[in-house]
């Protein structure tokens, strides 16, 4: 290849590059995919640093076209701001980097090799020796800059929360009249069991007087559930129970929930401590949703897209337990589990315990 050709093939492949992860994350990736040290480094929280990371790959694009030879200086700084991102994550053994989603598994140290020769192309290449009349000119760098910005403030909407009515008919006294005998069979939530990809068999109907709260139909792409702000709130006023389909189950009073996901295996090995638990001591968790007193589990699972039959591995699941949902958002809630809490006999949530540390 010729020497004056190089600068342009280099920026042409650092460009496509970057437009393809950009364009991944504008139309179907998620502000759960952004890697831990972004996260953790970032003044903004998961959603706005997202939309930041879009605005300004696209931004880096449209200064490629325009101005080349300012755009290599951003071309490579993105790439090396990349590189020291993959580092700790490389070192930290992690299976995939999360560039392009968590569909797609790429590890860090792959990664890195991608990202690294696209910046020893681009450097080797000399593109400070591109003419300066090269590009579209630096008037045409304002709308790619328009672009960049509005693009993903138009397209990614802030999340707000569903509107939630809270359920007050849900309490323990509500199912005081039931008949002991069959009262977990009664209970909202009660099952004869899980199917193979966990999902809970067909539930009886909730009991007579007991209303049961579904979510919102208008639910957002994206939300980032605070764990750390449910501390002494009232269960029904938290985040969380926003998107709680209580259809088939419910947060009673005297609860104690723990939120999962059916590929997580730290999930599945603390649901089958939970469900060996209830095997050695059959009445570790009440029986009838916790009227006569006792304890009542509550398993908050979180649907995702991704969920398969193939995939589950929470198959294990403690009985006598209430089963609760959290529908699918297309791009996540932004948290992560297992989460466990406890709910008092006044709806007060305490205890609140990330099961990963």
């Amino acid at each position: 290849m010729d020497r004056p050709r190089l600068p342009g093939f280099a920026l042409a492949c650092g460009l496509l590059w970057l437009l393809a992860g950009a364009l991944y994350k504008f139309f179907d990736g998620s502000p759960n995919d952004l890697p831990q040290p972004v996260v953790e480094h970032s003044p903004f929280d998961k959603f706005d640093t997202f939309r930041l990371a879009i605005a300004a790959e696209f931004a880096v694009v449209g200064l490629v076209l325009t101005v080349p030879r300012l755009g290599w200086i951003a071309l490579g700084g993105i790439f090396s701001v990349f590189l020291a991102v993959l580092v700790p994550l490389a070192l930290g053994g992690e299976s995939s980097c999360g560039c392009f989603g968590s569909n797609v598994t790429i590890a860090p140290w792959q990664m890195m090799l991608i990202d690294g020769s696209l910046l020893g192309l681009l450097l080797f290449s000399a593109p400070w020796r591109l003419p300066k009349a090269a590009g579209l000119g630096a008037a045409a760098f304002i709308p790619f800059l328009v672009v960049a910005i509005a693009a993903p403030l138009m397209k990614l909407d802030p999340p707000t929360l569903p509107k939630v009515v809270r359920p007050e008919a849900i309490t323990a006294s509500a199912l005081q009249d039931e008949d002991t005998s069959d009262a977990n069979a009664s209970s909202p939530g009660a099952t004869g069991g899980t199917t193979p990809a966990g999902e809970a068999e067909a539930p009886e109907v909730a009991p007579e007087g007991v209303e049961v709260a579904a979510p919102s139909d208008e639910l957002p792409e994206f939300y980032e559930l605070r764990s750390a702000e449910w501390t002494a709130q009232d269960f029904y006023e938290t985040d969380i129970a926003a998107f709680a389909d209580q259809s088939m189950g419910a947060v009673l009073p005297n609860s104690h929930v723990v939120v999962y996901r059916q590929t997580c295996e730290v999930c599945k090995e603390h649901l089958e401590e939970l469900w060996e638990e209830a095997q050695n001591d059959p009445s570790r968790w009440a029986s009838d949703g916790g009227a006569a007193g006792g304890q009542s589990l509550v398993l908050l699972r979180i649907i995702e897209n991704k969920d398969t039959a193939e995939n589950n591995l929470c198959e294990l699941l403690p009985e006598p337990s209430q089963k609760v949902t959290l529908p699918a958002l297309k791009r996540g809630y932004g948290i992560t589990t297992p989460i466990a809490f406890d709910v008092d006999e006044n709806f007060m949530v305490q205890n609140v315990t990330d099961l990963r540390h």
